[in-house]
Formats: structure tokens, sequence, C-alpha cells
């Protein structure tokens, strides 16, 4: 089944707020975000064929806002948002119309907040000054397997905890 240009507008400006948040958090640049979801409407109508159906085609479309926005981050010499995050932002079971992407966002600032100064800063040099596994193992005078071990455990660790705060409808409260 192809589906008709017109359906395919329809979703995606249905989801335009989803597509363009992801591009967003990505860009950190609401304009740039605006003109990768117009890429993003332009190519779905070119590829509509491909498309099984309205799921297939957000979930096509929140990958395809990602990629174009890791590579104008590239393009720009920005940093990039981990993969995990971006798992998380592009998540198709996430409805922005419920709430929840909204939600899982503010549990995710929460549970960041929560961290030791030492586990924040590790993150920080990692994404926030973009350096490689083995630059911060440099810089902290740590070996690069002890840098991604910590990583790995602080992102199992966020993931918990924002997956905790929204099943126990923490996300507003304290816990």
């Amino acid at each position: 089944m192809v589906l008709e240009s017109d359906v395919v507008v329809q979703v995606l400006l249905r989801e335009r707020l989803r597509i363009t948040a992801l591009a967003a958090g990505v860009l950190r640049d609401t304009h740039g975000a605006d003109d990768i979801f117009q890429q993003v409407v332009l190519a779905a109508l070119e590829h509509r064929s491909d498309f099984r159906d309205s799921g297939h085609l957000l979930a096509w479309s929140l990958r395809a806002a990602r990629h174009r926005a890791v590579d104008a981050c590239r393009l720009r010499q920005t940093r990039v948002l981990p993969d995990e995050v971006l798992d998380l932002l592009e998540s198709p079971d996430t409805d922005v119309a419920d709430g929840s992407w909204s939600d899982r966002v503010e549990a995710l600032h929460r549970c960041l907040a929560e961290l030791t100064p030492s586990a924040r800063g590790l993150l920080q040099l990692r994404y926030g000054e973009g350096l490689s596994a083995v630059d911060v193992a440099r810089r902290l005078s740590r070996t690069a397997d002890a840098v991604y071990q910590s990583l790995s455990r602080l992102h199992r660790g966020l993931r918990e905890c924002v997956e905790k705060r929204l099943v126990g409808g923490a996300v507003r409260g304290t816990q």
C-alpha cells in the first residue's frame, strides 16, 4: 500500500512538534530544526511508496530528522548528543501529544541534577566538551577502560532513573 501525498503531509504535520523537537534538541537551533522538518517532509513525499503505514512513516521521519541534525552539527563543528540520548528522543513509542515526551525530558533533567559532581563532570567532559573517552581518560589520569565503564554505568543509571520516574509518576514531584 502506497501512502498518498495528503496522508504523508497530514501525518507529518500532526507529528511536527516531535520531529522539530528532536532536530532542535540535537542542533540547539530552532530555525535549523524547522529547515530540517521541511527537508524531511520533502524527502518523505519523494519516498512515499516506501512506507507501509503511518507508523513506518513516523519512524522513518524521526530517523531522517536525527541524521540530518547530526550531519548539520558535524558541518557546523558543534557537539552531538550521545546516541543513548538521541535514542530516547527518537523513540517512536513516545507520544508528544500526551505529554510523555516532555515528561521524559523533565525526568532526564531531574536525574542529571541528582548525579554527583564527579559524574556530572565526566559527562560534561565527554558530551559537553565533545572529548573522546580516550581524551577524557588522559585529562582525568584514568584508563580509557575505566572511563568507558563509568560512562556505561552512568548511561544505565540515567535510563533506570528516567524509567523509575516515569513509571512512578514522580516526574514533577520529588522522589
